[in-house]
């Protein structure tokens, strides 16, 4: 009788994560979700690409608004203040979205082989095991 050999051991311990935490940060910076892709999250992905959009469309709606009121006879100036502080707003909105999805991917990445084991412990309560392995650059 042969011994079983522990392939998946040696094989888990020499796998490479698909992106760096810093290469994904990066990528969902430039495009929202384009990091979770990466690491394997598709629909935290969409949710990004989603909402970046979103924002963006209210951007470019804005900006219509405000060439709007600027070819007003005569040109009032309240609307125009308004309308630019509406498009700087959703331009910060816009920005944040994309900061907080990089930032998203960068933790994605650091945890791409994490997987918790949740079970009940002999006293009956619920305990959670974790494997924690930080990678940086």
């Amino acid at each position: 009788m042969t011994e079983p050999t522990v392939i998946a051991d040696t094989a888990a311990a020499d796998r490479r994560p698909p992106v760096s935490p810093l290469g994904a940060f990066g990528r969902s910076l430039i495009l929202p979700g384009w990091g979770q892709l990466e690491v394997g999250q598709p629909t935290r992905g969409a949710f990004y690409f989603a909402a970046e959009s979103v924002f963006l469309f209210m951007v470019l709606k804005s900006d219509a608004r405000l060439s709007a009121a600027r070819e007003e006879m005569p040109p009032n100036e309240e609307r125009l203040e308004a309308r630019t502080g509406q498009r700087e707003n959703w331009m910060v909105l816009a920005g944040f979205i994309a900061f907080l999805s990089g930032l998203d991917a960068w933790v994605s990445a650091q945890f791409w082989d994490f997987e918790p084991t949740v079970g009940p412990p002999a006293d009956g309560s619920v305990g959670i095991a974790l494997g924690l392995k930080l990678n940086f650059p």
